[in-house]
């Protein structure tokens, strides 16, 4: 199996909740991951996948970006419709195309400037002293 450089992955929590939801409504992180996969259905660059949790429960709902040798995101804070959906597919396209996955604020949809979690370095990085005292 070979690795494509060229794809990003996104994960997006199926368990999350907004609020007080009633636990017999249909969670708000499965209505995104459902709304998202629709948004990438026939991109070659962008593999959504479904995760039963991402620990961002206070800021639901929650998605990550990652892929092999680069920089991986998680964000929170995205609404569970259409809007957010085509947010974190563009991001994923964007992340796709950078060589080392960087997302510059600027460049990343509007609801995906506020809503960062955390940005994590690909783990090639530890390796070489100089990358990891990177600002």
């Amino acid at each position: 199996m070979s690795v494509r450089l060229d794809r990003t992955t996104l994960l997006v929590c199926t368990r999350c909740r907004i609020g007080d939801a009633a636990p017999e409504k249909p969670r708000a992180g499965a209505r995104l991951f459902a709304e998202t996969a629709r948004a990438a259905a026939g991109s070659e660059r962008v593999r959504v996948v479904g995760i039963a949790c991402l620990s961002g429960c206070k800021r639901a709902c929650a998605a990550a970006l990652m892929a092999p040798g680069k920089v991986g995101y998680l964000f929170g804070d995205l609404p569970p419709d259409a809007d957010g959906a085509a947010d974190l597919v563009t991001a994923a396209l964007a992340h796709a195309r950078r060589p080392e996955g960087f997302l510059p604020r600027a460049e990343r949809p509007e609801r995906l400037r506020a809503g960062i979690l955390a940005r994590l370095p690909p783990p090639h990085w530890l390796e070489d002293e100089q990358q990891a005292v990177i600002a």
